[in-house]
């Protein structure tokens, strides 16, 4: 009777785990990417399940909330994968690989605020920096060293609160991942204000960037001088130093 009873146990136990797995809501996942994130990201106005979901992913910045755009989402078995999709970009695919501890991403295809660059260099804070990002990449790896793998971030009318003028220019940033460091080359594509710099990164020091600054030739000089020597000072007739230490 006692073997009965905790077989019929057993199978309700797993019938009742089954059933959460199943029926699981979609917030689990906002629960996961908060855990992950350090409280950083959070999903809001969650639909679906765990399995297939929705959602807006919130960034937390200075104590208030920055909305990221909606993710669908779909867990799949047969692969072991995540498949993520940004706004209407196709779906990147999520996967972690259990033996070398690594999350393989692939087609990476996302729209962020200029804003997100804040993390990782906080110096720039006080420029808040406007514009959007588009991020993209074929395939990264990331484990809790760092990162593999490159990103084109292509920067769209990029402004800063310190300049009246909109937009300042338009900007790639080539990041190139290397385990514990990311090195970052920046060049301008069009625009006023003339950028060039190269960058490395890691968690231990953080952000190293030197460069230069200058206007676009035209009347740009003038209405960039205020910023330009914000930015830096002057190493040469009208070129300035653009320098980031941790």
């Amino acid at each position: 009777m006692t073997y009965r009873r905790a077989l019929l146990a057993l199978i309700f136990g797993g019938v009742f785990f089954l059933g959460l797995l199943v029926f699981a809501p979609a917030s689990l996942m906002g629960y996961a990417l908060e855990r992950a994130s350090g409280k950083t990201l959070s999903l809001a106005q969650t639909t679906g399940s765990l399995w297939q979901g929705s959602g807006v992913v919130l960034l937390r910045q200075h104590a208030r909330f920055q909305t990221l755009g909606n993710y669908r989402w779909q867990l799949r078995l047969a692969d072991a994968s995540l498949q993520v999709q940004a706004e209407e970009h196709p779906p990147m695919s999520m996967r972690y690989l259990p033996f070398s501890r690594k999350i393989a991403i692939d087609d990476i295809q996302l729209d962020l605020p200029a804003s997100m660059l804040e993390i990782a260099a906080p110096q720039l804070g006080p420029y808040q920096l406007q514009g959007m990002l588009d991020v993209h990449g074929q395939h990264l790896t990331l484990d809790i060293s760092g990162m593999d793998g490159q990103l084109t971030v292509e920067w769209a009318h990029a402004a800063s609160a310190l300049s009246e003028i909109r937009p300042l220019g338009d900007y790639r940033i080539v990041l190139q991942g290397k385990g514990s460091t990311v090195d970052g080359q920046l060049t301008t594509l069009s625009g006023k204000l003339q950028l060039s710099a190269n960058g490395t990164y890691d968690s231990a020091s953080g952000l190293r960037l030197n460069g230069t600054a200058q206007a676009a030739p035209g009347d740009s000089a003038m209405e960039l001088n205020e910023l330009l020597h914000h930015i830096g000072p002057e190493v040469s007739p009208g070129v300035f130093a653009l320098a980031l230490m941790p």
